[in-house]
């Protein structure tokens, strides 16, 4: 996300963790999901949100 997306003030309001998530870290989530680590894993519903709310 950018600033351009997102003004950094208005992130701050609505994100715990005070700023946007990166590719990285959604990539991350997405990796561990397809791995077998996650293999017992099924119907969730996972928010990568920075416990936005």
């Amino acid at each position: 996300m950018s600033e351009k997306s997102f003004p950094a003030e208005l992130v701050k309001q609505l994100v715990s963790m005070q700023r946007t998530g990166t590719p990285g870290e959604v990539a991350d989530l997405i990796s561990l999901l397809a791995s077998n680590k996650a293999s017992y894993i099924s119907g969730q519903l996972i928010s990568i949100d920075g416990a936005m709310g």
